[in-house]
């Protein structure tokens, strides 16, 4: 069987219990990683990586590892299932590890809770790339840019309603789902403020604490609230472009260029 394997390292527990499931199913086949690689077509040290615990595999490299030894298909799904998931969702550090649980949208009220429903919903459906959402919406006549779904799933851009609308529907969400999400998203932000958020909000708060950082506002702040606002106008713009009866040129109040910044 060749030289012993190194001692697991995954930093994530179900990264690790995924990688101990390959390993257990090559030793109980009897293969080297080089037979493994004659019958999956993958190279030896793809295998050895994929039950390494140091990256996440692809869902085809688990599949087939797990066919050429005659593994359990279920129970490989299950496990890639769920380190993918906190591959793509973090846990804070200190908190408890536990299985992700189900997100009832008549108790969300934040706007954390809604991104991690995100994240559910695109587990859901199969982990589909941020790239191929945006075909999905662009088929449907909507748009989702990668590169502010990117910044939302993150926390760092405005969950606008329609991006919220949209990715719902392109991950398949049933309607009927989808209405009580929306409910959720309403909810979530007139408790927040009674004024729309958007590029300009970030603007006046990022006026005012130039103003004031004469009299201290810490440089940390300032540079948060830069990044906030040059993400929002990005959000702006994106959202803008994806609506062909939108003026080009035209702020979200019929101004032209939208609000002077300095980004």
């Amino acid at each position: 069987m060749g030289r012993q394997e190194k001692p697991i390292a995954a930093t994530e527990p179900a990264l690790g219990r995924l990688a101990a499931l390959l390993r257990e199913q090559r030793e109980e086949a009897g293969l080297t990683y080089r037979q493994l690689a004659d019958r999956t077509n993958y190279h030896p040290t793809t295998l050895q990586r994929a039950t390494s615990g140091r990256t996440m595999p692809n869902w085809e490299v688990v599949e087939a590892l797990t066919r050429a030894c005659d593994g359990d298909l279920k129970a490989a799904r299950r496990k890639w299932t769920l380190a993918n998931y906190w591959a793509h969702v973090p846990r804070p550090s200190g908190t408890q590890r536990r299985a992700p649980r189900r997100l009832n949208p008549e108790q969300v009220d934040s706007l954390a809770d809604l991104r991690r429903a995100m994240h559910e919903m695109r587990r859901k459906a199969d982990w589909p790339s941020l790239e191929e959402l945006d075909r999905r919406a662009r088929a449907g006549g909507g748009r989702l840019p990668s590169s502010t779904l990117a910044l939302v799933l993150r926390g760092e851009a405005p969950l606008r309603k329609a991006v919220f609308l949209t990715y719902m529907e392109v991950c398949g969400v049933k309607e009927a789902r989808r209405a009580l999400w929306a409910a959720a998203w309403e909810r979530t932000n007139n408790a927040r403020t009674s004024a729309p958020v958007n590029s300009r909000t970030y603007q006046r708060e990022f006026t005012r604490a130039m103003q004031s950082s004469s009299s201290g506002t810490p440089t940390d702040i300032l540079f948060k609230l830069w990044v906030t606002l040059r993400n929002s106008l990005a959000a702006d713009r994106a959202e803008d472009a994806g609506h062909p009866g939108h003026p080009a040129g035209t702020g979200r109040d019929g101004a032209g260029g939208g609000p002077p910044v300095l980004v």
